[in-house]
Formats: C-alpha cells, sequence, structure tokens
C-alpha cells in the first residue's frame, strides 16, 4: 500500500483514538500518539510543556518513516488551523498524499466521554480543556479541507 499521511483532529473525546485505531487496522498506517507516549512513560498528559517538546520529535520521526514508504497516523488533537497546515507540509515534502480526518460531537457528550473514560486528569480535561479552552479550537473550513487529497467529513465517532 501507498504511504500517506493521516491527520486527525478533535477534541478531546471526540473519538481521535477510535479513528486511528480503525485507520492503522485497515491500512497498516503508524500510529504517532502523543497521549500514550506520556502515559507510557508515567507522565502527567497536561504536561504541556512536555507534550509540546515531544509533539515535534514524532512528527520529525513521521517524516522519516513516511521517507522510509511507512504511512502514518498523526493523532495529536491539532487544534488550530496553523498547525494542521505545517503536518500537511510533510506529506507535500515527502511526495505523499494527506488526509484530514475530522472527529467531532457536541460540547455536552465530549463531556460525558471524557468523564467516562475517567483516569488522573478527566478532571482537568474537562474543567479546563472542554469547558474553558474548547472556543480556542479551530474546525477545519471548506478552504482548508481543499488543501489535503482526502477531507473525511466531521462526524462523531463513537467512543468507548
Amino acid at each position: 500500500m501507498t504511504p500517506r499521511l493521516y491527520l486527525i483532529c478533535g477534541l478531546p473525546g471526540a473519538g481521535k483514538t477510535t479513528r486511528a485505531l480503525e485507520l492503522a487496522a485497515s491500512t497498516g498506517a503508524v500510529r504517532l500518539c502523543p497521549d500514550e507516549w506520556l502515559v507510557a512513560l508515567g507522565i502527567s498528559l497536561v504536561d504541556y510543556e512536555l507534550r509540546f517538546r515531544l509533539e515535534p520529535q514524532m512528527l520529525r520521526h513521521g517524516e522519516e518513516l513516511l521517507r522510509a514508504g511507512v504511512g502514518i497516523i498523526v493523532e495529536f488533537g491539532s487544534w488550530a488551523r496553523a498547525e494542521r497546515e505545517a503536518i500537511r507540509q510533510i506529506a507535500v515534502r515527502t511526495g505523499v498524499a494527506a488526509e484530514l480526518h475530522f472527529v467531532d460531537a457536541p460540547l455536552e457528550e465530549l463531556v460525558r466521554r471524557v468523564r467516562q473514560r475517567g483516569g488522573p486528569h478527566a478532571g482537568v480535561l474537562v474543567d479546563k480543556v472542554l469547558l474553558e479552552y474548547s472556543g480556542k479550537f479551530e474546525r477545519p473550513t471548506q478552504d482548508e479541507a481543499a488543501a489535503f487529497d482526502r477531507y473525511v467529513a466531521p462526524h462523531a465517532a463513537p467512543e468507548s
């Protein structure tokens, strides 16, 4: 299968991991998921200073994987259009197609899912990230979507 860059964006609880796991199973692409790395290293999911140092390293590794013929799934949340464009440029540099997958759900549903998922950071994710900062999330526009080789329209993905 031809390597491809899959970029999944959305707020906490929207179904990014569910979508990423589906894509990984159907394409063989490698998931780049900072949440899993942070948890595996025993680091707080809300240690944003470390997260913002980790993600560029993961993207450099992802670019190496694409150059080696391996597809990647970028599962960062990618709240800002500029961030998504920078990630799309990796596909441009490596000559692979890029897909943008936007997962979404109403705020009340996102809050319910994050609370149901639980964990030590559920309260912070709900109170700070979803309730206080979710308005800063830049939803993909039609012109942004058109820059990608494929856009998977926003819809709520089921999350366990």
